[in-house]
């Protein structure tokens, strides 16, 4: 297929406007050998669903050299939320903005019917699987990736409608409930009848499905802000993550955080009634390195064991050492040597 002929194609089916409804209907197929194959997809993307303030920059990923890519994409709008079912081969990309600006006006709902959906801001990392929804405030910088070929229902809504029904000036950056959650059942069987709905819904009861899909999200983001992992809880599965990973050195409470999907400042306040998230580390490490300087036939030196538990170098290591346990690292009878 030639690059005329698959920007005709998204173009011939971006859309239907009538007085029965508004509709898009877009396929978007990339050849992947394409030498300009980004500058198509942009285009192609362009033509059919014109400009989307919620999305910086979207890319086909590097490894993915063969074949076509394809997107498809339905959608309609309720009131003000736009609503869209998506199937998309892997694609990836930036949403959101850390500024306050048009880019940020809104909310993005993610339902994953099947595939991945790879997110990532500052502080966390998710991937999210079949049954997963996923709501993302784009105040916050994200970057997302579908790493599969994923099917999905995408809701794009003002967030100032969200926070009028919640009563605060903030929401939260992500918010992640079961599909199969009772909140998350009703606003799916409600998004059903409303899509189903739509074209013979006047004016007025398009608006209020609209309003009707904002307020039981609210409730979902309320519901899950509520039975949100306890500060004892996610302390627990923090310590047992580090546990399994003390000699890894790239342990560092980003790389805890993004695997429990937690924000760095969430899991700082889960250990803010004791030692810090790297002082539990530091002392687990020592107690390992401990462990193997008694060991006895143990064929590490200090400088060995030094380097196996992530220490700098062996000084810093024997300062903290003597610091916890009041005497140098030293071998054993038939132990690590000097």
């Amino acid at each position: 297929m030639t690059q005329a002929q698959t920007q005709t194609q998204a173009q011939s089916q971006s859309q239907t406007i009538g007085a029965a409804g508004w509709r898009q209907r877009v396929s978007i197929d990339v050849p992947l050998r394409h030498p300009h194959r980004q500058d198509l997809l942009h285009e192609q993307w362009r033509r059919g669903l014109g400009h989307l303030a919620h999305v910086r920059q979207l890319r086909l990923p590097d490894d993915r050299t063969g074949g076509v890519h394809r997107t498809r994409v339905e959608r309609r709008l309720v009131g003000e939320v736009a609503v869209s079912r998506q199937f998309s081969d892997p694609i990836e990309g930036t949403s959101g903005s850390g500024a306050i600006d048009g880019r940020a006006d809104f909310v993005a709902v993610h339902i994953i019917r099947s595939g991945s959906l790879r997110i990532e801001d500052s502080g966390r990392r998710a991937d999210l699987g079949p049954g997963t929804l996923c709501v993302r405030d784009l105040h916050t910088f994200w970057q997302f990736a579908y790493t599969v070929p994923t099917d999905c229902r995408v809701l794009i809504l003002p967030r100032a409608g969200l926070l009028d029904h919640l009563h605060r000036t903030r929401l939260p950056a992500l918010t992640v409930a079961p599909a199969a959650a009772p909140e998350s059942r009703l606003l799916l069987a409600h998004l059903d009848a409303a899509w189903a709905l739509a074209e013979q819904l006047g004016p007025e009861a398009t608006h209020a499905a609209g309003e009707a899909m904002a307020m039981l999200l609210t409730g979902l983001i309320r519901t899950q802000a509520s039975i949100a992992t306890p500060p004892q809880s996610l302390r627990t599965a923090a310590t047992a993550y580090a546990d399994s990973r003390l000699r890894d050195p790239d342990l560092v409470p980003a790389t805890i955080a993004r695997a429990l999907n937690v924000s760095v400042r969430t899991l700082h306040r889960a250990f803010a009634d004791g030692e810090t998230v790297m002082a539990y580390v530091r002392r687990r490490r020592l107690e390992g390195a401990r462990r193997e300087l008694d060991r006895p036939g143990s064929p590490f030196t200090v400088a060995d064991v030094a380097a196996r538990w992530q220490f700098a170098d062996p000084s810093h290591f024997r300062r903290a050492y003597r610091g916890t346990y009041g005497q140098s690292p030293r071998r054993q009878s038939g132990g690590a040597i000097e």
